[in-house]
């Protein structure tokens, strides 16, 4: 291997130990202050805890994590009204992914983690109790793989809020949407028209053409259309319905038109796709932004 080859070479995580387990506090305990040794995931069941580091104090609730690293001073304080259960893991550290952050600038404490880390954490527990050594001195590739995900989750840049998968689009154009994308998914041999969804809207025809062009890249009743053939796309790669009945179930009466504009907007035509997808040769480009598909109807 070259040294241009070695440098594109992604490092992944590796680990010198891993072992960990769970406890259970009475009500008012706490630990500390104490020098941690090496990393260590902390991840609160029950109880909120009161969370001190190298003078930074968090308040750390159910389903909430700590993540503390070597040189840390900690402190932690348990719920002084009820019993507190943590799970916990210690482990050291060889190599560092390339593509993380410094482990100075990693998180302390995350309380509106990625809920997939809960699920990971006792994955990565159940991995330390089927091991016959303890501690795991020698962490296998898929130990390694498993923390690297769960720490991967938690490295994220969590949302303060959350935020809607649909895009921001000017209310009319919204509207219009919402009417376009549920005549797809429920009746999609409605006969619409331009005149009933510029009343949907509440904006005149021609204001809401401009509106689409600009917002959506197509016209109105373009992306009616466009819309019942991107719904015709898993009916094609996971059913085994007829051409003919995939035009049916998409809203188009004749199949040779079904055909005709599925070519024209795909470039291919729909048994064409079929073909190209058992290949695994299938490389199409999105007619309409992700976020307003329609949901497949089986």
């Amino acid at each position: 291997m070259d040294r241009s080859e070695q440098s594109r070479k992604v490092v992944r995580l590796e680990l010198a130990y891993l072992h960990g387990g769970e406890v259970v506090y009475q009500p008012g305990e706490s630990l500390g202050p104490r020098n941690l040794i090496d990393f260590e995931l902390v991840y609160i069941i029950e109880g909120t805890i009161s969370y001190e580091s190298d003078s930074e104090s968090y308040t750390v609730a159910p389903g909430g994590f700590i993540l503390g690293r070597p040189g840390f001073i900690e402190t932690y304080r348990w719920d002084p009204q009820h019993h507190t259960r943590h799970a916990f893991f210690h482990f050291g550290i060889d190599s560092v992914p390339s593509d993380w952050p410094d482990p100075d600038r990693w998180p302390r404490v995350r309380n509106a983690a990625n809920p997939l880390c809960a699920n990971l954490f006792r994955h990565v527990l159940q991995h330390m109790y089927e091991h016959n050594d303890w501690p795991i001195v020698r962490p296998t590739p898929a130990d390694c793989r498993l923390v690297e995900v769960l720490m991967d989750a938690l490295l994220e840049t969590p949302h303060t809020e959350t935020v809607s998968f649909e895009r921001e689009r000017p209310e009319p154009v919204r509207r219009a949407l919402v009417h376009i994308r549920r005549l797809a998914e429920e009746d999609p041999h409605y006969p619409l028209s331009l005149h009933e969804l510029a009343e949907q809207a509440n904006v005149t025809e021609k204001h809401l053409c401009r509106l689409f062009a600009k917002w959506v890249g197509h016209s109105p009743m373009q992306t009616y259309t466009l819309l019942k053939l991107e719904s015709a796309l898993p009916l094609l790669t996971r059913t085994n319905l007829s051409i003919k009945e995939v035009a049916q179930r998409s809203g188009f009466e004749n199949p040779l038109y079904f055909s005709r504009m599925f070519s024209k907007t795909f470039s291919c035509s729909p048994s064409g796709f079929r073909t190209q997808l058992q290949k695994g040769l299938v490389r199409h480009k999105n007619v309409l932004p992700v976020d307003i598909f329609p949901r497949t109807r089986w």
